[in-house]
């Protein structure tokens, strides 16, 4: 510990200052405090907040995310349809038919015939090492690859 001649010696200029507190409550504040608090809670007591409606506030979360996801959807598929409308709308007709291509078909199999469509052995056919690689290359990206070899 630094003793009071050392910080004479030390730094004489702070050791001239007094030591004494430079905060302080003002004159009387006591006298009344108990007075001034009451009227303040009552105050507070008087103005309480009115109570939300319990639908509102379960909504307002999921209207939040519906009008975002609305917004996103008219930022990014309504400029690629003005841009190129016909490849937007074949798509979707290919789409389209294919679903409903295959609703045809499922709904035409009865249950034995699906059974027995498992049971049959399947016409395997043989590719050569040339043409699997040749199919990876064309329909699977690098990325895919990493993925399924890490995971």
């Amino acid at each position: 510990m630094v003793k009071m001649d050392d910080l004479k010696n030390i730094a004489p200029e702070l050791s001239k200052l007094k030591k004494e507190n430079p905060y302080g409550t003002p004159d009387n504040y006591f006298d009344n405090f108990s007075a001034r608090l009451q009227v303040k809670l009552e105050a507070e007591k008087r103005t309480i907040p009115e109570k939300q409606n319990r639908i509102i506030r379960i909504l307002k979360p999921a209207l939040g995310l519906a009008a975002s996801f609305a917004l996103i959807f008219m930022l990014v598929y309504w400029p690629l349809k003005s841009f190129m409308p016909n490849n937007v709308a074949s798509n979707t007709e290919e789409l389209e038919m294919n679903e409903l291509d295959y609703l045809s078909i499922v709904e035409g199999i009865d249950e034995n015939s699906f059974y027995a469509l498992l049971d049959e052995p399947s016409n395997s056919v043989e590719f050569s090492d040339e043409d699997l690689i040749s199919y990876v290359n064309t329909n699977v990206s690098e990325y895919e690859i990493y993925l399924a070899t890490h995971y």
